[in-house]
């Protein structure tokens, strides 16, 4: 472990710098332990500078480097920011470009989830284009980041090495530690009640399964203004996952007061360098995100979201594969199926943002509008599991910040631009929740202004019935498809994934009956059935399956 001591020259405001340089030759474990140790106590009105500078090399990519500054007594504010330029900058394309993410832990510790002070990704804090620093105080911070005390001890600036051009990078971190007499105390907590019912009557509900909003996006809106898109849209349930933070845990109470017909569920994005994936609820005994820093293991991160309460949902799992994409978008590709346990997994995205992409979607030139290239890949994956006895729900994402003002692009890529429509018994959690698991939901993939609805059923020759999600006890039945408002589409029918038929629709109440019989050889689920509608440019539903499987 490399070892660095400084103390300032002065505590009016000039920088101590820390000569942190070929990085990959001297630290161990990701962490840079790198004391920035400053005076013993605060005098009021006074301030104290630190300054970080290092190179990073190719290889060093999907590693963290921690930076640690010893806050005296005293202290209520702390900024900082950051910067990066590409060694080899006339190669430097999005693509192939340098990125850097960024975080902060306080004297709790980089491992506690008490410490955990807030995380930005690449979004803020960049001083190099300009961008204000980063500040927490007792009584304020940036988006994404937690006010509260500035506790004396060892902080930790957190370096994200997302991605790291061909020719490496020159980066730099600089803060500065205030100790004003004024301190303005932490706004009170304001959580949703986890037990709020919207509406007690059974009956189909929309929600979209992956939000962001303001502490997402350095623009990103205020809680009523989600709202207002969401209602736009047709949701009745709307799942918060901002980017790895819980803040906004803590906010969203008075919106949900003001909205008592809509159900609230905040939750959080994890965001790995190998895989995105949500929490689905308040996680307060895990934040971490940082899968292979340390003993780190998104396994564990799951294992205990799940014991908080949380659903787990893996987050477009085919998005950007492979080398190409990995500078472009960091850690879209799933890639951790070996290392998580798929029985604790709820839900999967097999549609994320828009179903109809455009060139700026996919940083790639299109001589149009096309269906997301990346759903197919991830329906098939969902097959695979489901023919591997996993019951997850398929599930859509707008994965949308609410920052785009056009109406007509909110409607292709907004909240709600596609919609995962479940029959509960009522809005809340436990019912949704409960709904899921048994996979009572079907996806309308262009939402509820632009996809038709979607009824799916089995009955056998004992008269059982089932609808989505279900499974008969018999060798053989009646599949029934009820589409309405899908005149001059395509249903498909597929059986254990594969394509099994397809029937015109030729009316907008339109039904159909098939039968079908158990397959020969089946999974640990059985055979199951499952249907699709589409149209010249995309998919417009995906239904959930229903099982045949005889018990003896």
């Amino acid at each position: 472990m490399h070892h660095i001591n400084a103390r300032p020259v002065s505590s009016g405001g000039l920088f101590l710098a820390l000569a942190l340089l070929g990085l990959s030759a001297c630290n161990q474990g990701g962490r840079i332990d790198a004391h920035a140790q400053l005076a013993e106590a605060c005098a009021a009105d006074d301030s104290f500078g630190f300054e970080a500078k290092g190179i990073v090399n190719p290889g060093d990519e999907k590693q963290y480097h921690l930076i640690a500054i010893d806050v005296p007594p005293g202290a209520n504010g702390i900024e900082f920011g950051y910067g990066w330029s590409d060694r080899l900058d006339p190669l430097s394309t999005p693509l192939t470009q340098t990125v850097l993410d960024l975080g902060a832990w306080d004297a709790d510790g980089y491992r506690n989830p008490a410490g955990f002070r807030g995380w930005s990704g690449s979004r803020q804090g960049k001083l190099h284009e300009g961008q204000a620093p980063i500040f927490i105080t007792a009584g304020g911070a940036d988006r994404g980041y937690l006010p509260g005390p500035i506790e004396p001890g060892t902080w930790h600036i957190e370096l994200g090495f997302a991605a790291v051009g061909p020719g490496g990078a020159d980066w730099y971190v600089e803060g500065r530690i205030h100790c004003d007499a004024i301190s303005i105390p932490r706004p009170p907590p304001d959580p949703v009640d986890p037990e709020h019912v919207a509406n007690p009557s059974p009956g189909w509900y929309r929600g979209d399964f992956h939000m962001h909003g303001f502490h997402s996006n350095p623009n990103g809106p205020a809680p009523a203004e989600v709202v207002g898109q969401a209602r736009d849209a047709g949701l009745d349930f709307l799942m918060i996952t901002e980017y790895v933070t819980g803040r906004h845990w803590q906010e969203w109470g008075q919106t949900q007061r003001d909205n008592p017909d809509l159900l609230i569920w905040p939750g959080r994005e994890i965001i790995t360098y190998f895989g995105h994936a949500n929490a689905l609820g308040e996680t307060p005994s895990v934040l971490e995100y940082r899968h292979g820093f340390e003993d780190v293991r998104l396994a564990d991160i799951q294992r205990m979201s799940k014991a908080d309460g949380a659903l787990f949902q893996v987050n477009h799992p085919t998005t950007f594969p492979g080398p190409l994409f990995e500078n472009f978008c960091r850690g879209c590709e799933f890639t951790l199926g070996d290392e998580i346990d798929w029985s604790l997994v709820d839900t999967m995205e097999v549609v994320s943002g828009p179903i109809i992409t455009t060139a700026g979607d996919l940083g790639l030139p299109l001589p149009g509008q096309i269906q997301n290239p990346f759903t197919r890949p991830a329906l098939n994956l969902w097959d695979d599991l489901l023919l591997r006895g996993y019951r997850i729900s398929a599930v859509s994402g707008s994965d949308f910040k609410g920052v785009e003002q056009d109406p007509s692009e909110r409607l292709r890529s907004g909240y709600g631009s596609s919609a995962t429509v479940v029959y509960a018994s009522e809005l809340s959690r436990a019912a949704i929740t409960e709904a899921l698991r048994q996979g009572r939901s079907y996806i309308q993939t262009r939402g509820m202004h632009d996809s038709p609805e979607l009824e799916f059923s089995a009955v056998d020759a004992h008269g059982q019935e089932v609808m989505f999600g279900g499974t008969l006890n018999s060798s053989s039945a009646t599949l029934r498809t009820r589409v309405i408002n899908g005149q001059g589409q395509t249903l498909r029918y597929l059986v254990d994934g594969r394509l099994s038929s397809t029937v015109r629709i030729t009316s907008n109440d339109f039904t159909h009956e098939l039968e079908v019989s158990q397959a020969p050889t089946q999974g640990p689920l059985g055979t199951y059935w499952r249907v699709e509608t589409r149209d010249f440019q995309s998919l417009t539903t995906i239904g959930s399956p229903i099982f045949l499987k005889t018990v003896d």
